[in-house]
């Protein structure tokens, strides 16, 4: 049999897909690696850690990037994070997952004496809330943004929370509900007068 280089070529495409996707049952997502990214095990060392990857070749001379997964033992709310509820150092941002805006954070820290940063998006996974991560030097920063936003947008999992179209359908199922409820009452009136 013959494999023409068309052919080759897509069988090369789809194993290295493959490779790149990442699934975890227990808390019920799937993402796509960035590329160049490769298992960090030393990182799942830390609390809460549950996936982590590095840079295999580190694009800055300043050290590499790091991806996280770390798990938030409960759901999240709707309401947004508020800035005074984290550090004076640290912002408050918004990411997009399916749709919804999600909170996070982004911040400038030290590490070995190297400016880094650290995005981290809260992600309202229905099993268990995830926090997605991407670190680096600060160099990066740029890059780290463009990663995030890349890997939030192949992230996928179930939700807990409602798109604007499911709320507006169980409110008007709860209206029609409430509806009906407020006609019988006044049947029920009704029929209860005529027998007085």
């Amino acid at each position: 049999m013959r494999v023409t280089p068309a052919v080759l070529f897509f069988l090369v495409v789809a194993a290295t897909a493959a490779q790149s996707q990442v699934r975890n049952a227990e808390l019920g997502y799937s993402l796509t690696l960035p590329d160049g990214f490769t298992d960090f095990p030393e990182a799942r060392s830390q609390k809460d850690v549950v996936d982590s990857w590095s840079e295999a070749t580190p694009v800055s001379a300043n050290g590499a990037m790091v991806l996280l997964v770390a798990r938030m033992h409960g759901t999240l709310p709707r309401e947004a994070m508020r800035q005074e509820d984290v550090p004076a150092n640290t912002q408050v941002v918004s990411f997009k997952w399916k749709g919804f805006d999600v909170s996070g954070v982004k911040t400038q820290a030290s590490q070995e004496g190297k400016p880094v940063f650290v995005l981290v998006a809260q992600v309202p996974l229905r099993k268990e809330a995830v926090q997605l991560s991407v670190a680096g030097p600060a160099d990066q920063a740029a890059r780290g943004q463009a990663i995030m936003e890349a890997t939030l947008a192949s992230l996928e999992g179930e939700t807990n929370w409602l798109t604007s179209s499911e709320r507006a359908e169980r409110l008007g199922r709860v209206t029609g509900a409430i509806a009906v409820a407020v006609i019988a009452a006044l049947a029920w009136r009704k029929w209860r007068a005529r027998s007085a």
